[in-house]
């Protein structure tokens, strides 16, 4: 089970990527002088890009994105990260069981089967992960 967020598709890397353009164009605006200024001494002010560079611009980070992780190092962290994903799960599951173990006998075998369905779910997903992480390992 890949728990990964997926990646975004490109409007959505676009959105992201004209809302870091305009944060940098007004950081620029902000440091700009006003007023009287000697001519050439300052920095150029960064110019905000046209819908289609940043559409350029947001195809080419995610086709880089989607080359790392077809590569032996991107496919390992992103199996580790898997990893760590379904491990974190895993114990959360396992401490909820422990949770309800503290409060009494009777709260742990009312919802027993649901929660050992769950912590065995959780289980295998850890597995399974951790399965990916020795295959390209070894």
């Amino acid at each position: 089970m890949d728990r990964r967020t997926h990646e975004p598709d490109l409007a959505a890397a676009c959105a992201a990527l004209d809302v870091a353009d305009h944060a940098l164009w007004t950081q620029g605006q902000a440091a700009r002088p006003w007023g009287v200024a000697w001519s050439g001494l300052g920095p150029e002010p960064p110019r905000r890009r046209t819908p289609d560079q940043i559409r350029r611009a947001a195809a080419a980070r995610l086709a880089a994105d989607h080359a790392w992780r077809a590569s032996p190092e991107g496919r390992l962290k992103s199996a580790l990260s898997d990893l760590q994903a379904a491990a974190r799960a895993l114990d959360q599951q396992a401490e909820t069981l422990r949770e309800a173990a503290s409060r009494g006998p009777a709260g742990v075998q009312a919802a027993a089967p649901r929660r050992l369905a769950r912590l065995s779910a959780e289980t295998r997903a850890a597995m399974s992960a951790l399965r990916k992480v020795r295959s390209l390992l070894v």
